[in-house]
């Protein structure tokens, strides 16, 4: 918080930054650091102790359940803040009703769709069952048209979610350079154990059918942004893991090169509510520019030039 209010004032030169608070999660979280919040009261405290403290954004996670989630979402409504999430034992469609900004991760965290869902918990089959839809089927576009009514912003990170394919294209020498001996050796050998696989896996039929469902969810007039994660297999790295999110806009969900321009910037400024400052070049906005040395509008991957 300090380093951002020395940028803010000018102290120091910088870039501009929104920072998150700890995750809200819920009790029986996957990670031990998590805080556990408990029930919907220690919600309602955690969100307005951080946003004390400056933080403007909050993110939901996977074993939250819907009664501590909606004392989220308002308590960060309450502050005019934003909320967004990585969802499991909560269902797209409930956080959707409950009024959530954001969603996270394209449609591979929604578990809609699976077989076993109880409520308030996490199915054993939510990958699973992202695998075997059909993206056609009345029941994957009612969800979407519900998200669309309800302003629900989605934001894609293939970049993370490629990871788990085997048809990844293999990390050249420049981005293992920037990984300590370690890292670079587990993600070496975890990315040649998922290109050895010999048929598609769940992971690879749900990352095709959440590109699918990206694809519909824009077309259908949703507000669709893209972003990266850190985790996954260990390979997807700022500035990499960027340009690679937007390729694979163009490359797995069948953008056009300046849609998936325009889901990187404009979209993203939309839903940060920054985009009467940033998102296009018009007058009287800031020249947040980047040059590009070609023409990423006929070639995505120009965006690395």
């Amino acid at each position: 918080m300090s380093i951002k209010r020395d940028i803010d004032t000018g102290k120091y030169p910088g870039p501009s930054i929104e920072i998150t608070a700890p995750y809200l999660e819920g009790n029986g979280s996957i990670f031990p650091q998590m805080n556990e919040l408990k029930k919907p009261e220690d919600a309602t405290a955690f969100v307005n102790y951080w946003a004390d403290q400056g933080f403007t954004s909050f993110k939901g996670y996977m074993a939250i359940d819907k009664p501590t989630l909606k004392a989220a979402i308002d308590a960060v409504h309450k502050r005019n803040l934003i909320i967004t999430a990585h969802l499991c034992a909560v269902t797209y469609r409930e956080a959707a009703q409950m009024g959530i900004d954001q969603l996270e991760h394209g449609f591979m965290a929604s578990t809609d769709f699976s077989k076993n869902k109880k409520e308030n918990e996490c199915p054993t089959d939510a990958e699973q069952s992202v695998a075997n839809l059909n993206t056609e089927s009345d029941s994957v576009k009612n969800l979407l048209l519900f998200l669309i009514a309800k302003k629900t912003i989605i934001t894609s990170t293939l970049a993370v979610l490629e990871g788990y394919t085997s048809s990844q294209p293999a990390p050249d020498a420049e981005l293992l350079s920037y990984f300590s001996p370690d890292s670079r050796d587990f993600y070496l050998k975890l990315f040649a154990q998922i290109k050895s696989a010999k048929a598609p896996t769940d992971d690879e039929r749900a990352f095709a059918n959440n590109a699918k469902m990206e694809k519909m969810f824009y077309d259908m007039g949703g507000l669709l942004t893209v972003g990266t994660d850190p985790t996954g297999n260990g390979g997807t790295i700022a500035g990499f893991g960027n340009w690679r999110a937007i390729e694979l806009l163009v490359e797995s969900d069948g953008f056009t090169p300046l849609e998936a321009i325009k889901i990187a910037t404009l979209n993203g400024a939309i839903a940060l509510g920054f985009d009467k400052n940033i998102g296009t070049i018009e007058t009287r906005k800031n020249a947040d520019l980047l040059i590009i040395d070609g023409d990423p509008s006929k070639n995505i991957s120009d965006i690395r030039k």
